[in-house]
């Protein structure tokens, strides 16, 4: 998938109509082309401490409700980010690296303003991104759309995938993971659902098995 259509694009998904989309590539001439010759190296914090708020802005279900992400609010989160990015440029540094694509070794400046001219989010951008890595992890931070629930855990499905209050209703989804999983949750989900659908026939035939006896 495109950079323009895919998980980097800043336009929303339901505003990537033909049209908007061939506009969109046009307002990003300016995009350097090694940014998309190639890839990204893509940093996920696991697991961070900040917490955001997502409430409903009214009863209309077409409508977006209103998010507050609050990305790197715990000063935890971000030196996690600056970590994880002395830690990719460490690694594109490499000989190894270098050798594989054949690259000239590149200064820590020019991978960070290759990154930050491809204008991933619709974030204001700073000049001193290249000097504070602070200032560029907040600057370049982006959400992966890897939809997982839209439940509280705990809240709304037990740990025996029972919804609460209802009765022989049982739901398997995003909104039961504990942790996020790294990449796209299909996989993840559809292991849940064989396990469950296992667990749920051991149980009936262990509950025929006692009445019987």
């Amino acid at each position: 998938m495109s950079a323009e259509i895919g998980q980097l694009s800043t336009l929303p998904p339901k505003q990537r109509t033909p049209e908007a989309i061939q506009a969109d590539i046009k307002r990003k001439k300016d995009i350097p082309h090694e940014a998309f010759k190639g890839g990204f190296i893509l940093e996920k914090i696991a697991n961070p401490i900040s917490t955001g708020q997502l409430r409903l802005i009214n009863t209309n279900v077409e409508d977006n409700p209103s998010v507050t992400f609050n990305y790197f609010k715990h000063p935890r989160d971000l030196q996690r980010c600056v970590d994880g990015i002395r830690m990719a440029t460490k690694m594109v540094q490499s000989e190894h690296f270098t050798n594989f694509t054949q690259c000239d070794k590149q200064t820590t400046d020019k991978i960070l303003n290759i990154s930050v001219s491809a204008n991933v989010n619709l974030v204001p951008k700073h000049t001193n991104d290249t000097k504070s890595l602070e200032q560029f992890c907040k600057d370049t931070v982006i959400t992966i759309w890897h939809y997982h629930g839209g439940c509280h855990v705990g809240k709304v499905v037990s740990r025996d995938q029972k919804v609460l209050g209802v009765d022989r209703l049982r739901i398997v989804d995003g909104s039961v993971f504990d942790e996020s999983p790294g990449t796209n949750p299909q996989a993840t989900v559809m292991m849940m659902g064989r396990y469950m659908g296992l667990k749920i026939l051991r149980d009936r035939l262990g509950k025929q098995l006692v009445f019987r006896g």
